[in-house]
This record gives structure tokens, sequence and C-alpha cells, in this order.
């Protein structure tokens, strides 16, 4: 009983044991089912069927192609990447090639191999084994060893045939490649690359030549695809020798006819030499541009050029033709600024404007016959200058755009907008420097003309690489320079200052420019704001120089003037951004801050051009058109506010009022000197105080209608009393002050105030003074009768003024006037 007992409990034991041996296995077995599972779930995602095994290479799929599966694989060995020949891996396979699949044997589990339960299921490594990864290894190194020594190869066959690029020879990266390599993902392994070392961006390849005779060929332009032609340049010399040297073809003598070139270069030219003053008025105009614009756009190396001028006037050689031109070109530029009450005016034009005007048109003559294939520094910087004087002057106003434009053109095609220290191009660390300062003058051009005219810029389609300009001194530096000395810091001035701190608003201005000009776009109000805290972020950055201190160097330095010009192209932004939402503050009070935004910039202009004014500094409203904008925007945001309203804008009426006088009257000095050759400006400011003085209740609508006219009329009484020759066959206007010849007459080299007043008698004007008549209003009658209106007077002709009412006072495109 006991036995049987005992060998029950045995047989149950036993069978007990056997049981929970069977489940635990099955547990195990089970356990790691579910462990297999989720390992593959982490890796693969949330789905639990099994992938099978890629067996081309990625570079292969990626491309689309057959793939030898071998590593590396035929078709990335003819590609020259075998170093990107790699395959899938996932845990639990063998990431190899499918040779290395071939030569492992059954796979774990099949029929052939050992069979095993539960946990003690054999895998497979997922990377591979040290030994197999060893031997890759040591196959990558043999292929990238034996890559570079193909490509040294082929960098002797270039150097051997005196190629000055690279040829076909030489591997680079596809687009395709390098598109890839920025957008690699996950499974992107990175592998040493097979290009030069000193291999960059194959852009900068593309300019060729030295100093400023330089050449930019594009990526696809047929000259660049020629070199891209192993051996043509040396079969085609070869077959010159060989075949067309024995029927007498000869080659061109280019040592002959570089010196030909050389020798008329240096040629004088009668027609401009004609047009030159006397060495003392011509030596004052010069001084007045060098102390003035070339504190803001650096053109000339002023050392450099003060040392080709001193033999300019030397009687024992001749004068070079580009360096007259030159010369000519700073006179027209500044012989509006340097003027005395004694400046004389053929009808509602200056004299000085008139010689200005001869002298842009012989140096347009000039500098069109040049040849744009030989062009030399000089040339550059008179395209430059005349410029300047045509906006000065303003001479083909509506063509500023396309001029700058063209200018820009020009420029990219010998390079300018690519950095000279990463060009492959030989070009010293003077003509690199002065390279530099020339883009940031063509590009500033650009910017500003787009931005009065409202047209977009070319800038924001132009991969502008070019450094800003070195913030030093010319002293700094010269022709012979082997290297440039360091940039000095933002707070401290040079005359590089400007173009140096105009580069870090660059970005932020040509955006602005594409918003303002380009497709129309829903800029809504948080964005405008957006954007007017990086333009207040962008003038709070620039540095607070001295602006009372002139620091003497050879050349007065003026801080004053870049720092306000860094300051306006910045302000002038805000204007427009804001504009959009003025009539719109009626409907939504948050649009008040546009008001705010609007007038301070509006007034903030107007005050720092009035300070340049008081110092006698003259050079940014000669330039730009800001006092007329700011006088017409000024008038605008306080037209917009009711009359009996109490906010800081009608509360700051008066002053506004006073800000808009100022501008007229600094017009008004702009006309005495020039002429009024731009009359719709003047017009248009006159009638704008007009209608804020009737706003505001100072005036009636009536007086001050009379009030615009009379300001308009009797400046151009003033320009009459300097006419010449006299009119209407009245004897010859004689005074001390207008008989002598301006041209005779020593200037100082900084401007100085005019004299409004008239230099002559009112009694030997030919409108004679009369009882009861203002001496500024020759057109209407005398009244007896304060309370009267004045009558017109019917022997006056406004052709007396040189042009009729409609001319002067500007072309509405309403109609005539009379």
């Amino acid at each position: 009983m006991a036995d049987s007992q005992a060998n029950s409990t045995t047989d149950h034991n036993g069978s007990t044991t056997r049981s929970s041996i069977n489940v635990r296995s099955s547990e195990d077995d089970e356990h790691d089912r579910e462990h297999d599972i989720d390992h593959e779930e982490s890796h693969q995602g949330p789905t639990r069927k099994r992938q099978r095994v890629r067996l081309s290479c990625l570079e292969c799929r990626r491309r689309k192609l057959s793939c030898s599966r071998e590593l590396p694989c035929d078709r990335c060995i003819k590609s020259g990447t075998p170093a990107r020949c790699t395959y899938e891996s996932r845990p639990g396979l063998v990431s190899a090639s499918v040779g290395e699949r071939a030569s492992r044997g059954p796979v774990a589990g099949s029929a052939a191999g050992p069979v095993t339960f539960g946990s003690e299921v054999h895998r497979s490594p997922a990377n591979p084994l040290p030994a197999r990864r060893e031997a890759e290894s040591s196959v990558l190194r043999d292929h990238e060893r034996i890559r570079r020594l193909e490509l040294e190869v082929a960098q002797l066959r270039g150097a051997l045939a005196k190629q000055g690029s690279f040829d076909g020879s030489t591997v680079a990266a596809s687009p395709s490649i390098l598109k890839d390599s920025t957008k690699e993902g996950p499974l992107a392994i990175s592998q040493p690359s097979f290009t030069p070392h000193n291999y960059e961006m194959h852009e900068y390849s593309n300019l060729k030549g030295h100093d400023f005779k330089t050449k930019y060929y594009g990526p696809h332009n047929a000259w660049s695809s020629l070199h891209e032609l192993t051996g043509i340049f040396h079969f085609m010399r070869e077959t010159a020798e060989e075949w067309l040297k024995p029927l007498n073809i000869q080659r061109k003598d280019r040592g002959k006819r570089k010196e030909d070139r050389e020798k008329r270069f240096t040629e004088p030219d009668m027609l401009l030499e004609a047009l030159l003053p006397p060495k003392e008025e011509t030596d004052s105009l010069v001084a007045v541009y060098l102390d003035q614009f070339e504190q803001i756009y650096r053109i000339i190396h002023i050392p450099t050029f003060k040392a080709e001028y001193e033999s300019f006037w030397d009687p024992s050689k001749t004068k070079n033709a580009s360096l007259t031109a030159l010369v000519l070109s700073m006179i027209a530029v500044s012989c509006c600024m340097d003027m005395q009450a004694s400046n004389k005016f053929v009808g509602v034009k200056s004299s000085s404007i008139q010689m200005a005007e001869k002298i842009i048109k012989a140096c347009d003559e000039w500098y069109a016959s040049q040849s744009k294939k030989h062009r030399k520094l000089v040339h550059y910087q008179i395209a430059c200058l005349l410029y300047l004087a045509k906006r000065v002057n303003v001479i083909k106003k509506k063509r500023f755009w396309t001029t700058a434009g063209t200018m820009i053109r020009d420029g990219m095609t010998v390079g300018l907008h690519q950095d000279p220290d990463r060009v492959t191009a030989d070009i010293s660390p003077y003509h690199a420097e002065m390279r530099r300062r020339l883009w940031a003058t063509l590009v500033e051009f650009d910017v500003q003309a787009s931005f009065d005219q409202g047209f977009p810029t070319l800038m924001g389609s132009i991969h502008n690489d070019t450094d800003a300009p070195r913030n030093v001194d010319d002293e700094g530096f010269d022709f012979h320079s082997q290297e440039l000395p360091p940039s000095r810091p933002a707070s401290e001035y040079t005359s590089s200052s400007y173009q140096h701190l105009s580069r870090r608003s660059l970005a932020l201005r040509i955006e602005l420019n594409k918003i303002l000009t380009g497709p129309p776009v829903d800029l809504d109000w948080e964005q405008a704001l957006q954007y007017s805290e990086m333009i207040t972020h962008e003038i709070d950055q620039l540095p607070s120089w001295d602006l009372d201190i002139e620091e003497k160097s050879e050349f007065t330095q003026k801080p004053i003037l870049a720092h306000t010009l860094l300051h306006i192209q910045l302000r002038q932004y805000l204007i427009p951004l804001c504009q959009p939402y003025l009539k719109l503050r009626k409907l939504n009070s948050k649009y008040q801050m546009a008001e705010f935004i609007y007038y301070s910039a509006a007034r903030d202009i107007v005050m720092m051009h009035d300070r340049l004014f008081q110092k006698g500094i003259r050079t940014l409203y000669f330039l730009r058109e800001d006092i007329m904008n700011s006088a017409i925007n000024l008038c605008n945001v306080t037209l917009n506010q009711p009359k009996d309203s109490t906010n800081l804008i009608m509360s700051n009426a008066q002053e506004t009022l006073r800000l808009v006088e100022r501008c007229i009257v600094m017009k008004e000095d702009r006309v005495l000197r020039c002429g009024n050759n731009d009359p719709w400006s003047y017009s248009s400011m006159c009638a704008a105080c007009g209608l804020l003085e009737t706003h505001m209740g100072i005036k009636t609508s009536e007086a001050a209608k009379a009030s615009a006219a009379e300001r308009f009329i009797s400046l151009h009484y003033k320009l009459l009393a300097f006419q010449i020759p006299p009119y209407l066959n009245q004897p010859p206007l004689t005074s001390p002050q207008t008989a002598q010849d301006p041209i005779s007459r020593a200037k100082s080299i900084t401007p100085f105030p005019v004299d409004a007043t008239p230099s002559m008698p009112m009694g030997n004007t030919p409108y004679q003074q009369r009882d009861g008549s203002s001496l500024s209003m020759p057109w209407l009658m005398p009244s007896t009768d304060s309370n009267q209106l004045h009558t017109p007077n019917p022997e006056f002709n406004f052709e007396m003024l040189g042009s009729d009412l409609n001319d002067l006072w500007g072309d509405w495109g309403q109609g005539e006037f009379m």
C-alpha cells in the first residue's frame, strides 16, 4: 500500500515536475516571442509584421537602380561613391551584403540546423563580427586611397596643361549629392569625403583674372562648361601648333595689343580738359567732395588720389583722360553745394547746375566709348561719381532706379558680389578692399533708389557674399600693402564707418523692400509691429559717436553725417509700414500706435536733417528726398486728427508746423543754389503747409492759398534778380556782387548759407516798387483799401520767370491751371 502510494506519489510528482518544466518552457517560449515582437516594434513602429530584408544597398535604392549586392557594389564604384555603399541593418538579422549572406550557411532555426527551445534560441548579431568589420574598413581605406591618388593625377594633368580651373577630371560633389547630404535621415551614416581638402563651393572658381580686371562666369555659362571638358585647351593648343601655324595663321599678339591699349589709356582728351575750371576753382570743388561725400560713400582712396592729383596739374605732363573724367565727375557732384550769393541763373537753373549738366553729358559720352572688357578701377569710380552727380543735381530723375540696377549688374560681371578673400582670382589687398567699398556703394545706391521709387531691389535675388568694408581709414593701407590693417571697433569712427555699419541692417532693409514693393501680402498689424521692433533694435545697436567734436586728420571727420544717414535709412521704413493703418484708426483704437510711430519717424527725420543744415552740411538733403517726404507725412498724420482733439499729435501741431516750415526753408536753400529744376517738390510742400494752417485754424482757406502762392512766387522772384543774360530788353543788372564772375572767385572748402534777399536794389529790378503792393507779389495790382482783395496785374507775365505757371507749380496730372 505504501509502495503503491509512493509510486503514485512519485508518478504524480514526476508528472507534476514534467508538467511544471513544460509549463515553464512554454512560458519562456511565449516570453521570448513577446520579447522579440516588442523588440521589433521598438525599432519598426506599431506594426507586428516582420519585414523582409532589402538586398540592394541604400544608395542604389535611393537612385532606383539595380544593385550587384556586393560591398561596395559596382554602381557605387563607378559613380565614385564607394563609401556610400551601405546596407540595411535590423536587429535579429545580419547586416551584410548578399555575398556575405551566401557564405554564412543555413539560417538558424531551419531543418539543417540544431533545434533549440525557449531562451536558448541562437540569434545572429546585429552588427558584423569584428574580423568582418575590420575587413570592411580595410576595403574602404583602400578605395579612399585609390580615389585620392586619382585626384592627384588629375590635378597634375591640369597643372601640366596650365589650366587655371577645375576640369572634368576633378571630381566634385554633384548637386544631387550635396542636396542629399543635407537631407540624410536617421539611416544615413557619415562617410569620409573623396573631394579635395581645399575644395570649397564651386561658385568661387568662376571668377577669373586679377585685381579689377576680373570676369565672373555663372556655373551654367558656356565658358564654365568648356572648362569641365578635360584636355580641351591642351588639344586646341597642339592642333594650332601642328596644323594651323604652318598655314601662316598667326595667333593674336596679346602683348602688342595690351601695349597699344595702355598707350591709348594714358592719352589726353581735349574735350574733357576744355571743361576743367581753373586750378583754384577745381581745388575748392574737389575738396568739398572729399570733405563730405567720402564720409558716406567710399569711392576714392584719398591718399592715392591726392598723389595722382598733384601730378595732374604738372604742365610738363599730359593729363590722363581717365583722371580728367574722374576730377570732372567730382566737380559735377559738388559744384552746386559750393555757392555764394553771386551765383547767376538762366531761367530757373543756376549756372552751377548748367556746368554740371555739361560735365555729366561729356563724361557719359567718354565712359560709353570705353571698352567694357578692359575696364579698370577708375572706370567704376567714374560710374559711381556720375550717378551721384545726377542725384545731387536731379538730372534724369526717373532713371535713377534703372541706372542703379545697371550698375549692380556691371558689378556682378566682374564678381564684386563675391568676397575677394574667398575667390580663386589673384586680387591684391588694396584692390580687395576697394572692391568691397565699391560694391557696398552700389548696393546702397540700388536699395535707396528702390525705396524712393517704390520698385523692387535687385539685391533681393542676389547672393551677396562680399564682406562689409573694414572700419579703417585710408591712411592705414595703400596700393603696395601686403595685408590690410585689422578693422577697428564700431565705436571708433573712421571714414569707412558708415559702410561698415550699414551692412548690419542690409538684410532687414532688403526684406522690408520685398514686403513693401513685392507682390501684395496680407501684412497684419502684429507683423507690422514686429518689423517696427526689428527696425528699432537695429537703431539701438548703432554706436553713439561724439557728434560735436570733429577730429582733425588730413580731412575733417564728420561722424554726424554718417550717424544721421544710418538712422534715417532705417527710420524711413517705419512710415510706409504704418501708413495703411492711419485711416483705420477711426475704426479701431489699437491702430493709434501706428499714428505715433508714423509721426515720430517723420519728425525725427526732419529734426536730423535740420541739425545738419544748421551746421552747414547739405550733403544728405541734396542726395535724398527726405525733406519733401517728411513734410508731406507730417501734414498727412496731423490732418487725420480731429480739430478739437487733445492727443499728442494735435498738441504738437505748432511744432509740426514749425518743422514743415523748416523743410520749406531747406528746400528754398537748394533752389537758390541749383535752381528749381524739381518744381513739383517745392510747390507740393507749399500747398501742404497751407492745408495744415487751415486745419489748425491759423488761416482761412483763401488766406492759406494766397500765402502758398506768395511763398512760391517770391522764391522765383529772387531767382529773377540773378538772371543772365538780361531779359525783356532790360539793361544788364550790375552790382558789386553780380559783376564778379562766379568761376574766377575763390570758394571755401565747406558750403555756407546763402542770403535769400536779392543782392541788388529793388529799384533796378524789372518790377518796380508800387505803393500798397508787396515786393514779393508783383503779379497783383496795388490796393488802397486793406480790406479789399488784390486784383491781378495784367502787365505781369509768368514767362518772365523762364517758364509758365504750369511748369513752375508742377504737373499734377489733373489738367493745367491756366
